[in-house]
């Protein structure tokens, strides 16, 4: 009976790490999605205009367009100001706003399923999860970075051909020229700010719970 019950608790503390991994990883994402700072530098940086007729403000209410539309949980038609959109085109950024949505739904579960695990470590005094959490991320970053630095270009054509199941995100300038304005430098600053928020919640994370455990040991004596 014993042992029925350490593997359940085992069994738990193992899925509060996955919900940990995947709310961190989500979380990361969403915050990035939305920092428009960050490509409103890359305008700049990046000579975005260069590669357009839009000028400089025309971009940016674009840009956030784009930003409102895959993150708005309204169901709008997909339309870009001032700009046109091929058939595929516009399925492509149907599809972007789908996974969006469900990665809202993932983000609300483990949100949830991590409020539970926090009685449950109080409760059990046991905070293994952060550590298996913060080693995971840890894990993640580096191969992640790793595998960005070798190719990031390949890296970003697999994300692609993982997510998506047809090739509508090749997108032609002539039929699709929003892509004029997203530069694939602009993705590869995204990714690197976020393995960065991924790195700082694993160290916020493993402090956590040394800072626990710690406490736990004192209570103990």
């Amino acid at each position: 009976m014993r042992n029925r019950r350490n593997y359940i608790h085992y069994f738990f503390k193992l899925l509060l790490t996955i919900f940990l991994f995947l709310f961190v990883f989500i979380f990361s994402v969403k915050i990035i999605s939305n920092f428009k700072l960050l490509y409103y530098f890359d305008i700049k940086h990046l000579n975005i205009e260069k590669y357009t007729n839009l000028n400089k403000e025309q971009i940016k209410s674009t840009y956030d367009y784009l930003v409102y539309y895959i993150n708005t949980t309204k169901p709008i038609e997909f339309k870009i100001p001032l700009l046109i959109s091929s058939k595929e085109g516009i399925i492509h950024f149907e599809e972007v706003k789908n996974l969006f949505s469900k990665l809202n739904y993932v983000l609300f579960t483990s949100t949830l399923f991590i409020a539970f695990g926090i009685y449950f470590m109080k409760k059990h005094r046991n905070f293994a999860p952060l550590k298996w959490c913060s080693n995971l991320l840890l894990c993640s970053c580096l191969l992640i970075f790793a595998t960005f630095f070798i190719n990031f270009d390949k890296a970003f054509d697999s994300f692609h051909e993982i997510f998506f199941n047809n090739d509508y995100w090749l997108f032609s300038p002539q039929t699709d020229p929003v892509i004029n304005i997203l530069p694939e430098e602009y993705f590869l600053h995204c990714s690197v700010f976020i393995i960065f928020l991924i790195l700082c919640w694993s160290i916020i994370l493993r402090i956590i719970y040394k800072k626990n455990s710690n406490l736990m040991k004192w209570y103990s004596h």
